[in-house]
């Protein structure tokens, strides 16, 4: 409001004119700065680094509510939309600013079970804009602003108990253009499971479309502007579908896309259905000068609601051998199972998981033996299931276990009762919201009955696993199972290049790792590529509470002796991980430390001789121990003693090679 206060008592006429004609002026000055200049607001990080500019912008007449991300005054995300469209009414488009919340610093320590620092803080800045739709329908949008990133959601506030669509989410991530992208095709193959196991398009241009038309997958990875930045979603309460992304916004900007209406089986609607007060999930923006910044990022958790389980003490992270890989028929034989719990025993390893098939054991023996047999040995049993996902009118009665809330509860009490620890449920294959729904309540299920979880051909992981920290890990990766095939084989070493900066920055992930073997497929042999030390290294390399070892037990039992400890002491839970040195498909190197012990991990993504440099974390440096690195050739160990360094290693590989060693 702009408040005149003049004095014309004493002015002549030919003054009173002038000056009545200066006042005009000034208040069409004022009137066209008000239509023209946007309403516009800033959150900064506690560090001052990460800037998120929210804007009012009037264009053509049109009000569109708009964001864009600044670190450290470089331009991570250029101006992009916000906004969605419920009950077919317009939230976002000439919306009026209501109000703006103050300003609230959160700084929250907690605790993982899992993870690549199981003890972490989230801390940052939050504040809550409240803008008015053009019906008057009040909506907010909640931002929070870290050292490293942001992340925004949108709230529809309201008490009625009708329920409402959404019918679009216009957000959009304007990436700058002038960098490459790292970003994982949504799932379309030939079975149309959207099941997260594509091979990531990577060092792309950035706004490039996908080839199927069926948009990408989230997390997306981008080195932009002189930054490196990542995109993801976080928190599914299951009033939302899990969502991917499209290039339909401006200028191929990518956009929120809500699943496929031809995902199988279930024959859904794509779009959110809930009652209000109504929380969308939060879009996560992790960015900053370089690449250990989002390896080491844990936003995703930060962002899910805290531990609803009170005692936790039941749930330990760990590691477990796996009979499937090699040959899957092992299922079905009792003491075959058994040959497996002694390996565990024999290695030290926590867990043994049986694969689809248990309910038919034979050869001497059930699952309910195998239970009995691993408790006094100190290994605990996992058993697969199907997660019953659109399948009501199944014929396979043990494929509507898991979506069936009555047989649910039972089959895990059951379970449970005869000391069965952790369940792998499979196959949901849709990001629609009614399967989205069944996992906390299968992960709550599963805690109220002391159950681990392993989420297998699911969704990418958003953050389950602080909310319920029973929740070990997720596959949503092509992992070790797929290597049957040649072709696959052959793209291993790039594709575990890559992962480690994509799918394992968000989440623990199944992929079932450290498979010397030739993995045989239909009576086919696939020859391995890698080096046996490429695959050693991988149990530092890729991070998950339940880590499965999915070779045969011959192959561990046959290792060297240096290799064979590795596996032994080797953790599933992380105080510390830090990327030492690395580039994305090119090659990694991996530091994660369990109480005062480092593991080193190392892996080339390329099929050449190569001589790799890095500096070791600096509690390392100074001491003295040996790298276990490749051989004469790619199915040969050999050792590189490492004396009084100053942190500095230079390490040669093989084609395909890798290295791993541990530092006390």
């Amino acid at each position: 409001m702009i408040t005149l206060k003049i004095n014309i008592m004493n002015l002549s006429a030919k003054d009173k004119a002038a000056l009545w004609s200066d006042v005009a002026l000034l208040l069409c000055a004022v009137l066209v700065t008000a239509c023209t200049t946007p309403e516009s607001w800033e959150l900064k990080s506690k560090d001052n680094n990460v800037r998120f500019v929210l804007e009012n912008k009037i264009t053509d007449g049109v009000t569109d509510l708009t964001y864009s991300v600044y670190y450290k005054d470089t331009i991570a995300i250029e101006r992009s939309l916000l906004g969605l469209i419920m009950d077919s009414l317009e939230y976002g488009k000439n919306a009026k600013f209501v109000s703006a919340s103050p300003v609230k610093d959160i700084v929250e320590a907690y605790q993982l079970k899992s993870g690549k620092q199981t003890k972490t803080i989230d801390d940052c800045r939050e504040q809550v804009f409240t803008f008015s739709s053009s019906e008057g329908n009040n909506f907010d949008l909640i931002v929070r602003v870290y050292n490293n990133g942001i992340a925004f959601r949108y709230g529809l506030s309201g008490l009625d108990k009708e329920l409402h669509t959404i019918q679009a989410e216009h957000t959009e991530f304007a990436v700058p253009v002038n960098g490459k992208a790292w970003i994982h095709p949504y799932d379309w193959n030939e079975r149309k499971k959207p099941s997260y196991e594509q091979y990531c398009s990577n060092a792309i241009e950035i706004r490039s479309e996908c080839e199927h038309g069926r948009g990408w997958a989230f997390p997306m990875l981008f080195q932009t502007n002189g930054l490196w930045m990542m995109i993801t979603e976080a928190h599914l309460d299951g009033t939302y579908p899990a969502t991917h992304i499209d290039n339909s916004g401006i200028n191929g900007a990518y956009k929120i896309r809500f699943p496929e209406l031809d995902e199988p089986i279930v024959p859904d609607a794509v779009e959110p259905v809930s009652k209000l007060s109504w929380y969308t999930p939060w879009r996560a923006v992790i960015v900053g000068n370089d690449l250990n910044t989002i390896f080491q990022n844990q936003m995703v958790s930060h962002l899910n609601p805290p531990s609803v389980i009170e005692d936790e003490s039941w749930i330990k992270a760990g590691r477990s051998c796996w009979s499937w890989w090699y040959k899957g028929a092992t299922v079905l034989d009792y003491k075959e199972q058994l040959k497996y719990v002694d390996l565990s025993v024999e290695m030290g390893w926590e867990y043994i998981l049986i694969d689809a098939g248990w309910q038919r054991m034979a050869n001497g023996g059930t699952m309910e033996d195998v239970v009995k047999y691993a408790q006094p040995k100190g290994v605990g049993v996992w058993l697969w299931y199907h997660s019953g996902a659109g399948r009501e009118n199944d014929t396979v009665a043990a494929r509507r276990i898991m979506s069936d809330p009555e047989l649910r509860r039972a089959e895990m009490k059951r379970i449970s009762e005869i000391g069965v620890k952790g369940i792998k449920v499979d196959f949901f294959d849709s990001d629609k919201q009614r399967i989205i729904q069944l996992y906390p309540a299968i992960l709550k299920d599963a805690a109220d009955n002391h159950l681990l979880v392993d989420l297998h051909g699911a969704t990418l992981p958003r953050g389950f696993e602080r909310t319920y920290p029973n929740m070990m890990t997720t596959e949503a990766i092509r992992g070790a199972e797929t290597l049957g095939r040649q072709q696959r084989c052959d793209k291993a070493a790039e594709h575990n290049a890559t992962v480690p900066f994509t799918r394992n920055v968000v989440g623990s992930m199944d992929y079932t790792p450290v498979t010397f073997s030739n993995k045989i497929r239909q009576g086919v042999e696939a020859i391995r590529q890698t080096t046996v030390a490429h695959q050693l290294a991988l149990a530092v390399v890729f991070e998950s509470g339940f880590q499965c070892f999915a070779d045969r037990a011959e192959a561990y039992l046959s290792l060297p002796e240096q290799p064979k400890q590795f596996l032994k002491e080797v953790s599933a839970a992380w105080d510390e991980s830090c990327l030492l040195a690395g580039y994305p498909s090119d090659y990694a190197v991996i530091a994660r430390r369990s109480g005062d012990v480092w593991f080193i991990g190392g892996i080339s993504g390329k099929a050449e001789k190569r001589e790799i440099e890095f500096t070791l974390p600096t509690a390392c440096k100074g001491k003295s121990f040996t790298m276990i690195t490749d051989g004469k050739d790619k199915d040969c160990f050999d050792y590189m003693p490492i004396k009084d360094t100053d942190g500095k290693i230079k390490i040669k590989l093989l084609p395909n090679g890798g290295f791993a060693g541990i530092i006390r």
